[in-house]
């Protein structure tokens, strides 16, 4: 019985250690630092798709350098763990919803096109919604706790963006501010964990 909770508690310090390396914050502070340069790409000074659109090359390079790091810098020094079925259930059950958050989202978005630029409160607090319970969920479901600060963060951007442009006159909206902000956040954040695996996990094989 005490091997078994002994391996729970492994299983668990190797689930919280994966998200704990910071590079799915840097990977999050990219996708939201598109919120803040897609603004300055649009003539409405809003972001469009294409606007949006441009990084999306720049975003799969990102992914694809995380997946490097994490395959051969950071599993050598944490390790690598299968982790059990109550664990495989929980992601499942987290993709799900994930899924039908984002559907309903991008439904809701392609009805609300017929409403207009005279909307965009509409907009703004689909947007905030579809954050805060993106974030939340995974949150929740992954053991990811700052996520709930994050979203909140993300969330905040446009209302406080919206308020340095109508009292502050800061260009855009306030997006490049507001959004850089944010997503400044998550990559220091990000950065000062990974350094901190480094420094506190050497590589297998050296001392």
């Amino acid at each position: 019985m005490e091997q078994k909770m002994d391996l729970k508690q492994l299983e668990r310090k190797a689930w919280t250690s994966f998200y704990s390396d910071g590079l799915g914050d840097i990977f999050l502070g990219c996708v939201v630092l598109m919120f803040a340069l897609a603004p300055m790409l649009s003539r409405m000074g809003l972001g469009d798709f294409w606007s949006s659109a441009v990084f999306l090359p720049f975003l799969a390079l990102v992914f694809l350098v995380i997946v490097l790091l994490r395959k051969r810098v950071v599993i050598p020094r944490i390790g690598l763990v299968n982790f059990g079925r109550a664990r495989k259930k929980r992601l499942v059950k987290f993709n799900v919803l994930m899924v039908v958050v984002l559907s309903a989202g991008f439904i809701l978005g392609l009805l609300s096109l017929r409403g207009g630029v005279g909307q965009a409160w509409v907009h703004n607090l689909r947007f905030i919604a579809i954050v805060l319970m993106c974030f939340g969920l995974a949150a929740y479901f992954l053991g990811f706790v700052r996520l709930y600060i994050y979203g909140i963060l993300v969330a905040l951007a446009i209302p406080v963006g919206e308020w340095l442009w109508l009292h502050k006159d800061v260009p855009h909206h306030g997006y490049p501010a507001t959004f850089g902000i944010a997503a400044g956040v998550m990559i220091i954040t990000g950065i000062v964990l990974f350094l901190r695996i480094l420094s506190k996990n050497p590589p297998s094989g050296r001392m």
